[in-house]
């Protein structure tokens, strides 16, 4: 039995014991010769789970694949795409590496708003931006969903197209995703519903979802994390290995992709969470390993730590 085979199994009983009965898991793992893909029972086939912020490395990989074509510049100032006022000078990298001296949150937000999202449209987007202070950039490396929505709405505009269809031109279409996308994007399967101890969460509904809009069946996420480990001979393997290259040195252990986080050294992922789901996503580049689990059930823990014991298992 191949390690991927038995580290998907072994990945899915590990979350499986710390989670309710009731909790539907998908495990995805990844070596040099494919993908394998786990589903505890109750999981559909074709479960559509919210991935959260897995979606930028999408992200990440769009600006990319972009860049390669020449429509949008890693280091274009925002002012070019987005009526921005005293932060136009905030470059694109600077929004993907987490550098652009905005804050975690748009000003505006609400925490513990029962739908925190639904209010930031494109054009409060760019009011918030305006108003928000100015602080250092490119001096430290502070994680902001806000200047990932934003990065969104600049890959949107520099294309002219919605944000949902350049993932799937560029991204998803490519890797053979037939059944992910963002909401109301009809990409089929079967939405899975999330919960926040055990009882049913109502979703974010959100108009900006370059930060983590992206929902993903379990095969999906398989291709793509075989991709993101061994990155194919295309455009969109180049646009990957471009994300996933260091863009900003946090320190000496870590590093900033487009839409990675890199470091240890040895090790980049990323993780997410929505209103009802959590996900953890790793790539061991020494072994040539990648695993992935996502579930249901917003309150759940310790699943970085299983899915980096199961990258550095025997």
């Amino acid at each position: 039995m191949s390690w991927r085979v038995r580290a998907a199994q072994a990945l899915s009983r590990n979350v499986r014991d710390v989670l309710a009965q009731t909790a539907l898991v998908a495990v995805a793992t990844a070596d040099g010769d494919g993908y394998s893909v786990e589903l505890n029972d109750g999981c559909p086939a074709d479960g559509r789970f919210e991935i959260g912020s897995i979606t930028k490395t999408m992200t990440g990989a769009v600006l990319a694949s972009l860049a390669d074509d020449g429509i949008v510049g890693i280091d274009d100032e925002i002012g070019r795409w987005l009526d921005a006022g005293r932060n136009a000078d905030i470059t694109v990298r600077q929004l993907a590496t987490h550098t652009s001296g905005l804050p975690r949150l748009s000003p505006s937000h609400v925490l513990g708003a029962p739908d925190p999202y639904a209010f930031l449209t494109a054009a409060v987007a760019e009011e918030e931006l305006r108003r928000t202070p100015c602080r250092p950039r490119e001096t430290e490396h502070d994680y902001s969903n806000f200047g990932f929505q934003l990065l969104g709405m600049v890959l949107e505009r520099a294309d002219g197209a919605p944000f949902g269809q350049l993932l799937q031109r560029r991204l998803f279409g490519p890797l053979g995703m037939s059944g992910t996308g963002v909401p109301g994007q009809g990409r089929g399967g079967t939405r899975i519903t999330g919960t926040f101890r055990g009882a049913p969460a109502k979703p974010w509904n959100g108009h900006l979802w370059g930060a983590g809009g992206v929902e993903a069946s379990a095969d999906d996420m398989g291709r793509y994390l075989f991709a993101c480990l061994s990155p194919p001979d295309s455009a969109v393997g180049h646009a990957i290995r471009v994300a996933q290259r260091p863009h900003f040195e946090i320190d000496p252990l870590r590093s900033a992709g487009l839409g990675w986080a890199l470091g240890p050294p040895g090790y980049l992922g990323h993780d997410g969470g929505t209103s009802g789901f959590r996900s953890m996503l790793g790539i061991k580049l020494t072994t040539r390993r990648a695993a992935a689990v996502f579930v249901n059930e917003q309150d759940a823990r310790g699943l970085a730590l299983a899915v980096r014991t199961s990258l550095d298992a025997a």
